[in-house]
């Protein structure tokens, strides 16, 4: 076969060597989107180009770095095309490095089972692996099959079991289900902070080497308490507007019944 000018081929077991990933999961990558379908020959062998190399990197350092889901990850990739230019990556990797860094500093928990965070948590195994379910959480599953949480996931199930006690109960019409809408809105923005923290940033000359570490360690947590704030306002906001077209409702209903 000749050789084409374009982007160096390369056969499935060169792509894992590459890579350090294996073949199932790059299988699985390319039937979830997350990568191009290969390009086959005559004889239904399958190459890859470099683009794969690129492209298997980042869904790693998203995944791995930043711990995002898979799902969240393809909407990333699909939103740019699958492309992310250089710069771009080289912003993501060098802000990761120091997030993650960050997150170990802030490290409360050491990993839970299933058991051990249902006995920490007070919740169901249930409830917990309803929440796994609707992506409020993670697990990672070794070769025993044994579910285990990271620290940041038993936060959110503290969490959740604080808002079970103050009263939003399954008995209450609260099933687990109900809260996935925060995970998708906050999934969602996640995927636009991500994009806009490595375009702002990308081709651009950073005179002080410190900046960007202090920014990816420092910042998430003064947007964390921006966020918090802005909806602790948008929902108060949105309940007197709620109650004020109520009561002008029935004020109006009101002077009408006075003309009759």
């Amino acid at each position: 076969m000749k050789k084409k000018n374009g982007p160096k081929a390369m056969k499935m077991n060169e792509l894992v060597r590459r890579t350090g990933v294996r073949k199932a999961t790059i299988h699985f990558y390319i039937s979830q989107g997350l990568l191009p379908k290969p390009r086959k020959t005559e004889r239904n062998m399958a190459y890859y180009d470099e683009t794969y190399v690129d492209r298997i990197a980042l869904i790693k350092e998203l995944q791995v770095r930043w711990f995002l889901p898979l799902n969240i990850i393809k909407d990333v990739i699909s939103r740019t095309d699958g492309k992310l230019s250089p710069s771009e990556l080289d912003v993501i990797k060098t802000g990761s490095r120091w997030l993650i860094h960050s997150e170990e500093h802030r490290r409360k928990y050491k990993p839970h089972t299933l058991n051990q965070l249902s006995l920490k948590t007070g919740l169901p195994a249930e409830d917990i692996l309803d929440m796994e379910r609707q992506e409020i959480i993670s697990s990672t599953q070794g070769k025993s099959g044994t579910r285990t949480y990271r620290d940041i996931d038993i936060r959110i199930a503290e969490a959740f079991a604080a808002i079970r006690k103050v009263g939003f109960t399954k008995e209450r019409g609260f099933d687990v289900s109900g809260f996935r809408f925060h995970s998708d809105l906050i999934s969602m923005l996640a995927v636009e902070e991500v994009k806009d923290f490595a375009r702002r940033l990308a081709d651009r000359s950073l005179d002080d080497p410190k900046f960007l570490p202090k920014l990816a360690e420092k910042g998430m947590e003064s947007i964390n308490v921006y966020i918090s704030h802005l909806h602790r306002k948008k929902f108060v906001e949105t309940v007197q507007s709620f109650l004020e077209s109520k009561l002008n409702g029935i004020s109006a209903g009101k002077k009408s019944g006075k003309g009759k």
